[in-house]
């Protein structure tokens, strides 16, 4: 067993340490069949049948490496087996071995020791399962962090990521964290209680040395598999819940998802041309729909032919670790990750197989892994982000992806980690649809390939189907000459099995530049979509006395059930505390994922002001230095009072600020 520090030396380790002589790459001559006390590679019995070792045409693995891959450095282990025991459908348990000369008198002690293993395993008594450690709730798999923060955390991390997107960092990266409980129950019975419930494609379990540590892995994704000359890789991008019974999902329809995948299919099909024949490296299958514990996932297959003299270990130096994640580029991606995660990944996102002279190299991407010590159990979730991700739906994701595993351990996830459950929109209001409100300033739209974005997200959402292919050519035909200011919107309702887009120019008045706020209520369903019905909202504006002509009063809203502080009637809130640091709330379903909102809190870092997602609790308002909203329309606009709290206005800020948001 070697414990090395990277994937990258075992990489190294692997094309040195497996010999390129007999007995690996030619058939060998089996253990004494003759010795009376010896069994053969299989044995009999009522689980077992004996058959002779076949040489070359032997369809086992006989033994080799057990390869883990650890994704952060010093996870990473090798271990050499020249024999094992294997289960095959349909024919029980087979002892296998490479039949290593020399080496008989240990096949015979490690078959005597494969007797007793299973004879013991049948006798034995399941463990209870009960958890056996203190604390407030053991049998939940919670955050290491309060579960509230941990999610906002999430939320922040994924607005972060689509800002390094628009900014050309990278265009897709794959953002993870972390859940832990009390599980002591013995490794491998978690696994076969895991595994027999959710019967995974790739399916693990490696016990270091002692087995104080454990990593059981339920993988439906291959990484890489070689044999006979060819490389297979099958990554999973695009991951959608999955009901009981349900034979097919609208994950297919998903451009969000659909183009995740594709792009990291290509940096696979990348990857692999490194140490392929030119020409040899095919997309054999695209956006194929599986179906696994819970979810439905997009799965692309992308094969290639080796170079002569390209082994296993040089295949992993130029794949490793696996890009569906990481992200695209590759490199990129990993130096974000390590900025962005605030825990080491551990094993999670390594990857877990075999390296046999017989059956090739096969090795997992180790998701879906529980990483076993001292009666812990540590389980890494994620999910892959692009420029169209939802923040809210994102963590939902990652939740989604936990619960089978979670369940079938017999545990329940934290409660607490759910965003939580807003009422349904009201039928009127949805039936209304959604709108988006454009700034024209001098004839040219501000935004627009933004704004028809989020509308896409919000149709594709609440009504299964996107915007019409042709609405920018649409908006481009239109005379948007006249007034220094216009507003264009664009409105989209349900009609029938399709849906109807208006568009509707209007001139605009001089840009709102103060205002104050005060507290108000609004109804708790989701307000991350721009309803266009907004009777709601204007209710609220006349309970706060918005008036038309005086100084502007708009009400502003607390997430409910919490004094945390979310947007006002008509744009999202940024607010500057004590520290001098600017703080807007994260995009949960309280918040509307503001197109200047975005580009403001981007622009603020770029001229020097601290920012972050952050919540801010009504009783910190008393404290707050300066705020302001934004809006597509207006731009940034100074916050000069809430609740009656006057505030400064930055001077100068605003203004250079507005610049950046081409509003004037």
């Amino acid at each position: 067993v070697l414990r090395l520090r990277t994937a990258a030396e075992a990489a190294a380790h692997l094309d040195q340490a497996v010999p390129s002589g007999p007995p690996f790459d030619q058939p060998v001559p089996g253990p004494n069949f003759d010795d009376p006390d010896f069994d053969g590679p299989t044995f009999d019995g009522p689980d077992f049948d004996g058959r002779d070792f076949g040489g070359r045409d032997f369809d086992g693995l006989g033994g080799g490496w057990l390869v883990g891959l650890g994704y952060a450095d010093d996870q990473t282990s090798l271990a050499f087996h020249d024999s094992l025991l294997r289960w095959r459908p349909g024919t029980g348990w087979w002892f296998e071995t490479l039949g290593l000369p020399g080496r008989e008198a240990a096949v015979r002690t490690a078959l005597t020791r494969a007797r007793n293993l299973l004879a013991t395993a049948q006798a034995a008594p399941p463990t209870p399962s009960e958890p056996t450690r203190g604390g407030a709730d053991p049998a939940l798999f919670t955050t290491g962090l309060d579960p509230d923060v941990a999610r906002d955390r999430y939320l922040a991390a994924v607005e972060a990521v689509t800002d390094g997107i628009h900014r050309g960092d990278y265009y897709q990266l794959n953002l993870c964290t972390r859940l832990s409980a009390d599980l002591d129950r013995p490794a491998p019975e978690i696994f076969a209680a895991v595994a027999d419930r959710l019967r995974p494609t790739y399916g693990v379990l490696l016990t270091r040395p002692g087995g104080a540590e454990a990593l059981a892995g339920f993988s439906p994704e291959l990484f890489l598999r070689l044999r006979d000359g060819e490389v297979v890789t099958a990554p999973i991008k695009g991951t959608a819940p999955r009901l009981p019974g349900e034979t097919d999902s609208r994950l297919r329809s998903s451009t969000k998802d659909a183009a995740e995948n594709i792009m990291i299919t290509d940096l696979m099909r990348n990857d692999l041309s490194r140490v392929c024949r030119p020409g040899t490296v095919a997309v054999s299958s695209l956006l194929d729909l599986e179906a696994h514990p819970g979810v439905w996932h997009l799965v692309s297959t992308v094969t290639g032919r080796l170079r002569d003299g390209v082994g296993v270990g040089e295949v992993l130096a130029q794949t490793f670790p696996p890009g569906s994640v990481t992200g695209a580029p590759k490199d990129a991606a990993r130096a974000a990750i390590a900025l962005l995660e605030p825990e080491s990944r551990g094993a999670y996102t390594g990857a877990v197989g075999f390296v046999s002279p017989y059956g090739g190299a096969e090795l997992n991407v180790a998701i879906r892994t529980f990483e076993l010590s001292g009666g812990r159990a540590e389980l890494g979730v994620g999910g892959g982000i692009t420029v169209d991700s939802v923040p809210a739906q994102e963590w939902a994701e990652c939740l989604h992806k936990a619960a089978p595993l979670v369940a079938a351990a017999g545990r329940r996830l934290d409660p607490r980690l759910a965003l939580p459950e807003r009422p349904a929109v009201p039928a009127d209001v949805l039936a209304a649809g959604v709108f988006e409100s454009v700034l024209v300033q001098d004839g040219r739209p501000v935004r627009l390939d933004a704004h028809l974005a989020r509308l896409d997200r919000s149709c594709r959402e609440l009504f299964g189907q996107g915007l019409e292919p042709d609405l920018g050519r649409r908006v481009a035909r239109l005379d948007l000459a006249g007034p220094t200011r216009q507003v264009l919107r664009v409105r989209v309702t349900p009609a029938g099995p399709g849906l109807r887009t208006d568009l509707e120019l209007a001139p605009l008045g001089a840009r709102v530049r103060h205002c104050t706020l005060v507290v108000a209520s609004r109804p708790s369903w989701s307000w991350r979509h721009k309803w266009s019905r907004r009777a709601a909202l204007l209710e609220a504006e006349r309970e706060v006395g918005t008036t038309v002509g005086g100084p502007l009063v708009l009400p502003y809203f607390l997430s409910p059930g919490t004094d945390t502080v979310t947007e006002t009637s008509r744009g999202n809130l940024v607010i500057q505390g004590p520290d001098a640091v600017w703080r807007t709330a994260p995009l949960d379903d309280d918040v509307l994922p503001g197109v200047t909102r975005r580009e403001a809190v981007v622009a603020l870092g770029d001229l020097g002001e601290r920012v972050r997602v952050e919540r801010v609790p009504q009783s910190g308002l008393r404290d707050a230095r300066a705020a302001f909203t934004t809006s597509s329309l207006s731009g940034a606009v100074a916050v000069t009072a809430i609740d009656g709290h006057p505030l400064a206005v930055p001077p100068g800020l605003l203004d250079r600020l507005n610049l950046r948001l081409r509003v004037s």
